[in-house]
C-alpha cells in the first residue's frame, strides 16, 4: 500500500473520531484514486493528516475549515484531467 494511502487512512480515522463523518467519507472516496496510490498524493495526505490531528484535539471552526479546504483541494487534484492514469 502506498504511503499516501496510509496517511490518508490515519486522517480519515482522526476526522471520523472527531465527529466529522461527512469529511471522512469524502476523503475515503478519494483513497483508491491514482493520486493516492502514487507519490503524488503524499504531501496533501500529510497535510490532511496534520489537520486531522489538530481537529481531533480541538474541534474549533478554524480547524474544521482547514480540513474542509484540504478535502476540497484533494477532490480537485484527484479528479483533475490527466491525474488518474489507470
Amino acid at each position: 500500500m502506498a504511503r499516501a494511502q496510509d496517511m490518508l487512512d490515519e486522517a480519515i480515522t482522526l476526522i471520523s473520531n472527531a465527529g466529522h463523518n461527512e469529511l471522512a467519507d469524502r476523503l475515503l472516496a478519494q483513497r483508491e484514486k491514482f493520486f493516492f496510490t502514487s507519490l503524488a498524493g503524499v504531501p496533501l495526505a500529510n497535510k490532511v493528516k496534520k489537520a486531522g490531528t489538530a481537529l481531533s484535539t480541538d474541534s474549533s471552526d478554524a480547524n474544521v475549515a482547514a480540513v474542509e479546504a484540504l478535502v476540497v483541494e484533494i477532490e480537485d487534484k484527484a479528479d483533475a484531467p490527466g491525474t488518474v492514469l489507470t
